[in-house]
């Protein structure tokens, strides 16, 4: 039997196969971005400016109101598919993500505060972005593919580089989970944020499976990350009318995991053993270090996962740790004159 969604669309954006499993003539659903004045402990929003700034997609919750269908145990489990030009990424959150914190009450709800996507330089591109939460029951083969695909979809898209097969498998994983007989889709939004019209900024966007209508927006409220109902912030309680899921489009000024970037490993590398090597001295090092300077140079600029802010500072950061090294090696070593 096909799955169904209780629609929820908005500025249709992209084109894929998945997309099919969202096609519906049902109603609309709940699906808004939170009003700054209702975001309590968490960041205000913020523009995310193209070539200045990264863009991430955070899960912050997922709930389903019923644990239970029939005799039957189900999880919740959330698809996140984005695309901003050539730039695609598939993530799934799961509860075999949380095994280490065992099983209790991951049937209703997980903070996970799961990074969905990114940081992904905004380039003043098209962002479409198509995400569904699902109900999963528990003891099936449905939650164990979940688990093998969650492992490759939490790859990090630069450390796959160029490998399409494995890009294909992750693609042809989740289509068949969403497929799945089993896989109940509860609530399911597609969405786009154009330069033009819509330009990018962070911010909470809560998704309810319910008609928009009957949504009282000025009872929600985000407080700590949470989705919460109530008249104020201070009185408000957690949100356990509908199912649920809410996302954070959170704005990245710098990125600290650019020394795991691919296209970067291999000069870094050479730097590194260049330091280490004990039959050079600290000028011939200051001499190879230099003629390999304008290679590490040109590897950021021609990196398409860094902005121009970002590539400066790295290189800023980078030559300031080789010549802190160098500088170290030139000083006597203070062991061999120890009292």
């Amino acid at each position: 039997m096909p799955i169904r969604l209780p629609r929820a669309i908005v500025n249709a954006g992209f084109q894929m196969d998945i997309i099919k499993i969202f096609e519906s003539k049902s109603r609309q659903l709940f699906w808004r971005a939170m009003d700054p004045a209702h975001l309590v402990g968490v960041p205000a929003p913020r523009s995310i400016d193209a070539g200045k700034a990264y863009y991430s997609i955070r899960l912050c919750e997922m709930y389903l109101a019923a644990a239970r269908k029939l005799w039957r145990q189900i999880y919740p489990m959330v698809h996140c598919y984005t695309r901003a030009g050539a730039t695609e990424s598939h993530a799934i959150a799961s509860p075999g993500q949380l095994s280490d914190l065992g099983d209790a009450n991951l049937d209703r709800i997980a903070n996970l505060n799961l990074r969905l996507s990114g940081p992904t330089p905004c380039k003043g591109e098209e962002m479409s972005l198509l995400v569904g939460l699902y109900a999963i029951p528990s003891h099936d083969s449905a939650k164990a593919l979940i688990d093998v695909v969650s492992a490759f979809a939490a790859l990090d898209p630069t450390a796959i580089g160029k490998a399409v097969s494995l890009s294909g498998l992750v693609k042809n994983g989740v289509e068949s989970i969403l497929g799945l007989d089993q896989a109940t889709l509860h609530f399911g939004v597609r969405d786009s944020f154009n330069p033009a019209s819509r330009p990018l900024q962070s911010g909470y966007f809560a998704g309810i499976a319910a008609p928009d209508q009957t949504i009282d927006i000025s009872q929600l409220w985000v407080v700590g990350g949470r989705l919460q109902k109530g008249k104020d912030a201070a009185s408000s309680v957690p949100y356990s009318d509908h199912d649920y899921m809410l996302l954070a489009i959170e704005r990245v000024d710098e990125r600290d995991d650019w020394p795991q970037l691919v296209e970067l490993q291999e000069v870094l590398k050479k730097f590194s053993s260049l330091i280490a090597d004990s039959q050079f001295a600290v000028d011939e090092k200051r001499t190879r270090l230099a003629a390999l300077w304008p290679v590490f140079i040109q590897a950021l600029a021609d990196s398409p996962n860094l902005t121009e802010p970002d590539r400066d500072r790295i290189a800023s950061l980078v030559s300031g740790d080789l010549l802190k090294k160098l500088k170290m090696q030139e000083e006597a070593n203070p062991f061999l004159h120890a009292a």
